[in-house]
């Protein structure tokens, strides 16, 4: 009994491993196996370049495969050189030896070397290598001149797309080529050649067959710059149509219909009335959502773990309880805003409650990519219009927040702007970069917000992030009206180079046109900025809050450009830096003529033209100021050293504890001080010197004023020209110096009043000059002629006011020398140097003493250079 269960225990056994075998063997039939991979042996159709769109196909050969069809096989990004991707393209193996095995390599390398994929087939696996070479192309920008045509599933396309750039640098490229996106099949491939220096075109040529209707997206690369282009792809009449590769969703009224073209690869689409969600666990394609229709209790969620497009065609979604489109994936979204096409999202006043971020009209967890040139209004009733926790990017639709009852754009991340139009309108900010940097470098911005218009707001303590705001194209004209308020604003440093237009006109007391907490640097613009409120006390920073138009926290250089600032407000600022302010090029107009703003007697704030607490430096360009109060002050230095400044209205018009002029054109007009060498204000108003120094070493300083001239310290001449007139009557004086008045160079020519406290120069002056005192005035539309004994002249100089007291020297005056000294006479033809507007230093005329009056017929002397003449 036992022997004969044993015995059937046996055959049963038998049996199943029999059956195991055969099953092992019949799986093994069905797998793909190859006996070695030689990635050394790979051949690449196409040379890969540095910064450049890349799509090629990498051959691969392999031994011993069994003959067995393998299935595409999952994407693999590159280590090394990042930025690309290697994908095994389904085939079938080739019996024996001899085969190859097709990877389809994509994507822009990131820079040049070798990017390596770690791949497998059969079984095998082994490093595959890329060489990446250094591009030598190189450019500024990258902007598309016309949007491309259309084209239909099915159906072969065959058309062009050319893209503007700038900035070339002359160097050559090879070819480069880019598949298509969204909608698969097309192809844009650009030839190779050579760039122009300068500006030029790009021109791909984009063929193949769209596979479905949709979107077919480029993203292209090249020369370090990138654009995206989209084609439209409409429905065919034969061939692969709409249900291929895009999920279509149709709303009508409180429902919505779906075609799933997914339906089988991890795409679930659930609907209930016209709320519609889909859940994607499909990894291996951007699958488009083509949205349209009107729902007016509707929305859009998404979970995705790949990334995918959303096209806009037509759509109108109102959710009065949530987001119009709220996106639950941190992956990467494209949002195509069809040509031709007006869609609408609006969202609730309120949300109902949810565990999920729901920030926004349009939501996204992820990040945020615009393109196609039709228009997204956008009403954002509960928070913001658009939003992302992520970065949002705009390329070219026209996108219009309508409202948001907070920012109309605001992304956790940064914000980049290259084309389209962007019209924001929000009681918030209009768009904010919350831990990032917002970039516009083309395209048109208009903004109307109650706080910032572009601000990136992050404080916090990661270096790698850096909070800045930068306009290098595009058109800007931004409104705001709240307290404090700022046009723009970054925590970081700002710069504008854009050739275009910048307007920005904010109203809130204590508001800024421009407030960065770096540097802020313009290159290039015509740049206007208007501001009308007024300062007023901050009680919980116990501090004074002024307007400005532009306030920079560290150091400031405007190189180029056209700058005009008007400042209305009471005790407003046209621009303040707590750094120093350097002015190479461009044209600056400052306008502060707001009245004085006090809070009490001990706190107030002044309209000043321009302030800086570092160094002040004018190296080139054109500075026009009128301000209530000073036109310049620097608490450290004041140069000039190359360039015009004209300050026709101030109370001061230059004020610092070092003054420096060495070159270009200073015209300064004020009612006090017109220079104020100080280091602060002089122990019982004593005339002690403080320190304080004045030079003038070359270029040309004319001066008006009531104290034209004022050092509480000390005013050396070495050279240049300087022209000055203070007032009529005593006590002020055409030149008040406390310490050494030193003239050893130069020309000068200064007319005053005939108050005691004028000095002469010091008698450690190296030139020659005169101090001129006379008992009876000369008046206004007189002239002083001074010429030596043959009649050749000296100086003729026209005052601007009726003046008593001169100061005159040159580098003609001779020791021991005859001369004479007229009032009055007629000059005729010339002109005055500097352009002083009607009095000052006349050159290149014709003088007549007819009427005149010879006051005094002195002899220099020959033991000293100071010579003092009355009469």
């Amino acid at each position: 009994m036992n022997r004969r269960s044993l015995s059937a225990a046996g055959l049963v056994l038998t049996l199943i491993l029999i059956f195991q075998s055969c099953k092992t063997n019949d799986v093994d039939s069905k797998t793909p196996v190859v006996t070695a991979i030689n990635c050394s042996g790979v051949t690449f159709s196409a040379t890969a370049t540095s910064g450049t769109s890349y799509t090629a196909t990498a051959n691969v050969p392999y031994t011993g495969g069994n003959g067995v069809t393998y299935e595409a096989g999952t994407t693999v990004a590159s280590i090394g050189v990042t930025g690309l991707t290697a994908t095994l393209a389904a085939g079938t193996l080739t019996s024996g030896n001899g085969g190859t095995a097709a990877f389809t390599i994509a994507g822009t390398p990131a820079s040049a070397g070798t990017a390596s994929f770690p791949i497998e087939l059969g079984g095998q696996s082994c490093t595959l290598d890329l060489t990446v070479v250094a591009s030598t192309a190189s450019i500024s920008s990258l902007t598309s001149t016309a949007t491309p045509a259309g084209g239909t599933s099915g159906s072969a396309y065959s058309g062009t797309v050319t893209l503007a750039y700038t900035g070339g640098n002359g160097g050559k490229y090879d070819v480069s080529t880019a598949s298509s996106t969204g909608v698969e099949g097309l192809t844009a491939t650009l030839a190779a050649g050579t760039l122009s220096n300068g500006a030029g075109n790009l021109t791909y040529t984009i063929s193949g067959t769209p596979t479905s209707s949709g979107t077919a997206t480029f993203n292209l690369n090249f020369g370090g710059q990138s654009y995206t282009i989209a084609i439209a792809v409409a429905v065919g009449t034969s061939g692969a149509g709409t249900a291929k590769d895009t999920v279509v969703i149709a709303y009508s009224g409180t429902s919505a219909s779906v075609n799933n073209a997914f339906a089988g690869d991890g795409v679930i689409v659930a609907v209930s009335g016209a709320d519609v969600t889909v859940t994607s666990k499909n990894t291996t394609k951007e699958i488009v959502y083509l949205l349209s229709g009107s729902a007016t209790k509707g929305s859009f969620k998404i979970y995705s773990e790949y990334k995918f497009n959303i096209t806009m065609k037509g759509l109108t979604l109102t959710n009065s309880s949530g987001p119009a489109i709220n996106i639950q994936s941190g992956k990467k979204a494209t949002i195509n805003v069809l040509a031709g096409t007006t869609n609408n999202l609006t969202d609730g006043v309120t949300y109902a409650t949810s565990s999920e971020d729901q920030k926004g009209t349009f939501f996204s967890e992820g990040q945020l990519s615009f393109l196609g040139s039709g228009t997204l209004n956008v009403t954002g009733n509960n928070k913001h219009g658009i939003v992302s926790d992520d970065y949002i990017y705009v390329s070219e639709s026209n996108i219009v927040v309508k409202a948001a009852a907070k920012d109309g754009i605001h992304a956790n991340d940064y914000f980049a702007m290259d084309n389209g139009t962007l019209n924001i309108t929000s009681s918030g900010d209009g768009v904010e970069a919350e831990e990032g940097y917002i970039t516009i470098n083309g395209g048109s911005v208009t903004i109307n917000s109650v706080d910032d218009g572009l601000t990136a707001t992050y404080e916090g303590t990661d270096a790698a992030i850096t909070p800045y705001v930068t306009v290098k194209g595009g058109t800007l004209k931004i409104t705001t009206t709240g307290d404090k308020g700022n046009a723009i604003k970054s925590e970081s440093y700002t710069m504008i180079g854009t050739s275009e237009a910048v307007t920005l006109a904010v109203s809130g007391k204590g508001a800024k046109g421009i407030k960065t907490s770096g540097d802020f640097t313009l290159t290039a613009g015509t740049v206007k900025i208007t501001v009308t409120g007024a300062a007023y006390y901050v009680t919980a920073d116990a501090d004074i809050a002024a307007s400005a138009g532009i306030n920079c926290d560290k150091n400031l250089a405007i190189k180029g450009g056209n700058l005009t600032i008007t400042n209305t407000g009471a005790g407003g600022k046209g621009i303040t830096v707590d750094g120093t302010a350097t002015i190479s090029g461009a044209t600056t107009n400052i306008t502060a003529s707001g009245a004085k703003y006090t809070y009490t007697s001990a706190i107030t704030s002044e309209a000043k033209g321009f302030k800086s607490d570092g160094a002040f430096s004018m190296t080139n360009g054109d500075l026009n100021i009128a301000a209530t109060d000073d036109g310049i002050k620097s608490e450290t230095s004041v140069t000039v050293s190359n360039g015009n400044i004209n300050i026709t209205k101030s109370i001061e018009g230059i004020e610092a504890p070092l003054i420096t002029f060495a070159g270009g054109v200073t015209n300064v007009t004020a009612s006090n001080d017109g220079i104020n060498a100080t280091k602060g204000t002089t122990n019982g108003g004593t005339e002690s010197n403080d320190g304080s120094h004045l030079y003038v070493t070359g270029g040309v300083l004319i001066v008006s004023g009531s104290d034209a001239i004022d050092s509480n310290g000390n005013f050396t001449i070495s050279g240049g020209t300087t022209i000055i007139c203070g007032p009529t009557n005593a006590p002020e004086e055409g030149i008040d110096v406390n310490g050494n008045f030193l003239v050893n160079g130069g020309i000068l020519i200064s007319a005053g009043s005939n108050s005691s406290m004028t000095k002469a120069m010091g008698t450690a002056s190296t030139q020659v000059s005169m101090y001129i005192k006379s008992s009876a005035q000369l008046a206004s539309s007189s002239v002083l002629r001074i010429e030596n004994a043959s009649g050749t002249e000296i100086v003729t100089f026209k005052p601007k006011n009726g003046a008593y007291f001169f100061h005159f020297s040159n580098p003609g005056l001779a020791r021991n020398t005859g001369y004479k000294i007229y009032f009055g006479g007629t000059y005729t033809g010339g002109s005055f140097v500097g352009g002083s507007s009607g009095w000052g230093l006349y050159t290149g005329g014709t003088y007549s003493n007819s009427g005149a009056t010879l006051k005094a017929s002195p002899t220099t002397s020959n033991a000293t250079t100071v010579n003092t003449i009355t009469f």
